[in-house]
C-alpha cells in the first residue's frame, strides 16, 4: 500500500526539502519542475496525494483545475505551498486539502504531510474491499423484497447486483447473512453509481451496532491478514531501499527517535507564534461528531479532524454542497460544544473543509477549550 505523490517544483531548495520529507514517510515521490508536464501526468496517472509549489499562482491554479477536472485524480488530496495568507480560501474553494507556507521548513512540511498521509491510509484501509458472493433481500420505492447478489464488500460500502437499474439517487434497504455468518444483516444504503447491466455500488447510510460488528469481523478474517502481509513486505522493501549505506539498524532508531524529537519541539514552536497561520496551528485529531444543514433537524454521524481555532475537516463519505451552512454538535467527557460554520471544499467520498461562524466570546472560548482538550487527550507518539 505504498502511497504515490506528485512533487510539482522547480525551486531546487524547496524540492530538497520536499522530497526528504516525503521520503521520510515512505511514500513513492515523481517530481516535475515543468507545469505543463505535471498536467501530462496528472491526466496519465493516477497518484495519491499532489504537492504543488509552483512559481506563480496561476500555474498552481490551473493544476489544481487540472487535476479537479481529470478522470484519475478528480479526489486526490492536495497539498499547496504558499507564500503568504491571501487567496487561501480561493485554493480551498479549489479543492486544497492542506497548506505549506514559505519559507518552507521541514517540520512544517512534514506535519502536515503527516497528516495527509494519516488520511490517505485510514480512506484506503476503509475502501479496502474483500470479494463476497451472497443473496439479499432489498427493498427500495417501487420495489418489495427483490433479490439481489453482493459481489464485493468493505466498511462503508458494497457492489451489488441487482439485475435492473433503480431509480436515480435510491435509498435500499438490505437483509442478507455473510458466508459463516448465521445472524442476519440488516442495513439502509444510497446508490450512488448504477451502470447498464444492473450493478450498483451502494453507499451506507444506516448500520446497526450489531450488523457493524458482524461485518468488521468478517472483513478482519477475510481481509486484514492479506493487507498486512502486503504493508510488510512493502515497508522492508521502502526501507532497505531509502536507507544509506552503512547505516546500521541501532543508528537508524536514533535518527528515529531523533525525528520525534524535533517533531515535538516543532509543535511546540507552532503553538507559541502568534502570527502561525490560519491562527493557528492545527491538531491533529478523531473526535465523533454529528452536523445539521442549517434548517434540517437530519443528523449526520462524522468524524472531525485537523482542528483549528478557524475551522476544522469533517470525514463523513455523503458531503454537503460548497458553501452550505452547517451546525456542528461535538461531545467529550466533559463538554459538549454546538458550532456554527460554513463549507469550504466538499470532497465526496471524503469529507469537508469546515470555516467556523465564531461570532461571541463564548464561542471561541469554546473551540479553545475543544482544542486544549485535543492537545492533552492526544497520546505521546513515542
Amino acid at each position: 500500500m505504498t502511497l504515490s505523490t506528485l512533487l510539482v517544483c522547480s525551486d531546487a531548495a524547496a524540492v530538497d526539502v520536499l522530497r526528504r520529507v516525503v521520503e521520510k514517510l515512505e511514500m513513492k515521490v515523481e517530481l516535475c519542475a515543468d507545469p505543463v508536464r505535471a498536467a501530462v501526468r496528472l491526466a496519465q496517472e493516477r497518484f495519491d496525494l499532489i504537492v504543488l509549489d509552483c512559481k506563480t499562482q496561476r500555474e498552481t491554479i490551473a493544476l489544481l483545475l487540472e487535476s479537479r477536472s481529470s478522470r484519475l485524480n478528480d479526489s486526490t488530496l492536495a497539498v499547496v505551498v504558499v507564500q503568504g495568507q491571501e487567496n487561501i480560501r480561493e485554493m480551498f474553494s479549489l479543492g486544497v486539502n492542506f497548506v505549506v507556507y514559505k519559507p518552507i521548513a521541514y517540520e512544517r512540511a512534514l506535519s502536515s504531510l503527516r497528516a495527509a498521509q494519516t488520511l490517505l491510509y485510514r480512506d484506503k484501509r476503509r475502501k479496502a474491499r474483500a470479494i463476497v458472493h451472497t443473496q439479499a433481500t432489498v427493498d427500495y420505492a417501487g420495489g418489495e423484497q427483490v433479490r439481489a447478489t453482493l459481489v464485493d464488500l468493505a466498511e462503508d460500502g458494497m457492489a451489488v447486483t441487482f439485475g435492473k437499474k433503480l431509480p436515480p439517487t435510491s435509498k435500499v434497504y438490505f437483509q442478507f447473512q455473510l458466508p459463516g455468518h448465521k445472524s442476519t444483516i440488516r442495513l439502509s444504503g444510497q446508490v450512488v453509481w448504477q451502470d447498464w447491466n444492473g450493478r450498483a455500488g451502494v453507499q451506507f447510510v444506516d448500520v446497526p451496532q450489531t450488523s457493524r460488528r458482524i461485518i468488521s469481523e468478517w472483513l478482519q478474517k477475510n481481509l486484514d491478514d492479506a493487507v498486512s502481509d502486503e504493508l510488510a513486505s512493502q515497508e522492508v522493501g521502502v526501507r532497505q531501499s531509502i536507507q544509506p549505506q552503512g547505516v546500521s539498524t541501532a543508528g537508524a532508531q536514533t535518527e528515529k527517535q531523533a525525528g520525534k524529537s524535533r517533531e515535538r519541539e516543532a509543535v511546540a514552536r507552532l503553538r507559541s507564534e502568534p502570527d502561525n497561520r490560519r491562527g493557528q496551528t492545527r491538531y491533529s485529531c478523531r473526535l465523533g461528531a454529528e452536523v445539521f444543514q442549517a434548517g434540517s433537524s437530519v443528523r449526520n454521524y462524522c468524524h472531525l479532524s485537523d482542528l483549528s481555532p478557524g475551522g476544522c475537516y469533517l470525514e463523513m463519505p455523503l458531503v454537503f454542497a460548497q458553501g452550505s451552512a452547517i451546525e456542528i454538535t461535538v461531545r467529550t467527557h466533559e463538554m459538549k460544544l454546538r458550532l456554527s460554520g460554513q463549507v469550504k471544499a466538499s470532497h465526496p467520498g471524503y469529507g469537508m473543509g469546515i470555516s467556523f461562524k465564531l461570532n461571541t466570546k463564548d464561542e471561541r472560548a469554546g473551540v479553545q477549550q475543544l482544542i486544549d482538550f485535543v492537545a492533552t487527550a492526544t497520546p505521546s507518539s513515542e
